[in-house]
């Protein structure tokens, strides 16, 4: 793989998204009819937006190799340009309990969808998702979305120079709280902004549409009401966060936080159960093993059907690949580096790999690949997989901010790791994902340094100890951990199996 490209493991490029969406459109049959009514659209509608379906494998090949079912039983709703040409494909499943709901074909986030309401309109509905934004046009009312599983970013921000922007997301707390993030985005740019607040158990805009006798009314009344109390209340309280508290609170209270397990089960209670969004610094001397240790809780991760960004900058995708390989097969990695070891085991560990592998991505990096370069490649994942990656990073101090950046870079090692550390730390916050970054330690440094701390939700020191017959014991310490107890883990790193242990190691 070429320094920088993303290695993609679940699609591949198509030759021409018009032919593609002229057979979606010819697939349309009745339960995607059924569905689409069953969501509130009419028949003009899906006709207007050229909104198709994926039934089956389809007979379109680049390099000799199918799409095949990547959107099978899907709804397919194109995203198209300005220009009025089609960008990218986004994929809905008919199943509600199936994931992800959402695939993208590219993960496009030039466009956002319905960008063409914005020609003529001076006021704007920013909506959650597609079928918010379908709806709302249906009534004849401008709206737009980010399309698929993207954030919403500062050159959306752009596209609605002067507008009067009415905010209208999820009903819930996340929602509310990606709300206030929008709207400090939209400060420069939007002509007025609103946050609209949906009546209490309506999920978001088409269930409104679906739920109200007369929807239209119901929602322009909250529209005119969002108005009059922001006129009323210029500088809302800060108990307006009081109920987003509550809910959060709740869901700890009853154990129903996500956090994404490492598969090391003390690491793991010390955490309270796993990584949960924030920046995990793992710092140690050099040859301790971090990247063995960071590869290893990224193939656990993946194996949870959960998506994971490696990025790196200093092992290729064949050396990681090889240390999966050597510890699926309990060897040394440097065996399979060497080619020692019979074909046909590799193959064997390969069939295994491949089991999860399809939610892995390798991002290989030179020294001028910048932050957000490697962002926009995580964001492209996002939209593919449909929900944000966890994202691994070998190592933080090797990242350059951006080539455009005013000023250029910070004067100073010491500026320059704070910034980049900042950076990680807010943007796994916006995006509520965990961001494990790898930090060498030189000499006889024994943590890594303030700036980096600052940041850091946790910071995990891995030190090894005296070797033994057995293993390598190794003392893996907690030395910060914002939400819980500081700790020091055993763990053994048995390097003829490529694999850290603790002693309940699932």
């Amino acid at each position: 793989m070429t320094a920088d490209k993303l290695s993609i493991h679940s699609v591949r490029p198509v030759p021409d998204i018009e032919e593609m969406l002229v057979y979606y459109r010819k697939q349309l049959r009745e339960e995607a009819y059924v569905y689409l009514e069953r969501r509130g659209l009419s028949e003009e509608t899906v006709e207007q937006f050229r909104i198709g379906y994926a039934s089956g494998k389809i007979g379109f090949y680049v390099q000799d190799n199918p799409l095949g079912d990547y959107f099978d039983n899907r709804i397919i709703i194109p995203i198209i340009d300005a220009d009025g040409t089609p960008v990218d494909l986004l994929g809905r499943c008919l199943d509600d309990h199936r994931e992800p709901k959402y695939k993208s074909l590219y993960g496009m986030d030039e466009v956002l969808f319905n960008e063409a309401a914005l020609a003529d309109a001076e006021d704007v509905v920013l909506c959650n998702g597609v079928f918010d934004v379908l709806t709302l046009a249906q009534a004849r009312i401008p709206a737009v979305c980010v399309p698929g599983y993207l954030p919403f970013k500062e050159k959306h921000a752009r596209k609605l120079k002067e507008k009067r922007v009415f905010i209208c997301l999820g009903n819930d707390e996340i929602g509310r709280r990606e709300s206030g993030r929008i709207e400090s985005l939209l400060q420069e740019q939007a002509k007025e902004t609103y946050i609209v607040h949906l009546p209490e158990a309506v999920k978001d805009v088409n269930d409104l549409f679906l739920r109200a006798q007369n929807p239209l009314d119901v929602f322009v009344q909250i529209i005119n009401r969002t108005m009059e109390e922001s006129l009323l209340i210029p500088v809302a309280p800060d108990n307006k966060n009081a109920t987003v508290y509550m809910e959060e609170y709740m869901k700890r209270h009853r154990g129903q936080v996500s956090s994404i397990r490492t598969g090391l089960s003390k690491l793991d209670e010390a955490l309270f159960g796993g990584l949960g969004s924030g920046l995990y610094v793992l710092a140690g001397p050099g040859s301790s093993g971090k990247s063995m240790l960071m590869k290893q809780m990224a193939d656990h991760i993946a194996e949870q059907n959960i998506p994971v960004v490696y990025v790196s900058w200093d092992m290729t995708s064949f050396e990681l690949w090889a240390r999966s390989i050597a510890r699926l097969l309990s060897v040394e990695p440097q065996q399979v580096l060497a080619g020692k070891v019979a074909p046909e085991r590799i193959a064997e560990a390969n069939k295994t790999y491949a089991g999860y592998n399809r939610m892995l991505w390798t991002v290989e990096c030179s020294l001028e690949t910048t932050f957000d370069r490697v962002a926009s490649s995580v964001e492209r994942v996002a939209a593919i997989a449909g929900r944000e990656p966890v994202l691994f990073i070998d190592h933080l101090q090797r990242i350059p901010l951006s080539s455009a950046e005013p000023g250029g870079n910070p004067a100073t090692v010491a500026q320059h790791q704070a910034a980049v550390a900042y950076k990680l730390k807010q943007w796994s916050r916006e995006r509520n994902t965990p961001v494990v970054a790898a930090v060498p330690l030189d000499g006889g440094q024994r943590a890594p340094g303030e700036a980096i701390e600052a940041s850091a939700d946790v910071v995990m020191l891995l030190r090894p100890l005296q070797p033994a017959a057995d293993g390598h014991p190794v003392e893996l310490e907690l030395a910060k951990n914002r939400n819980g107890p500081l700790s020091r883990i055993d763990l053994t790193f048995y390097n003829h199996q490529a694999v850290f242990r603790d002693d309940t190691i699932t």
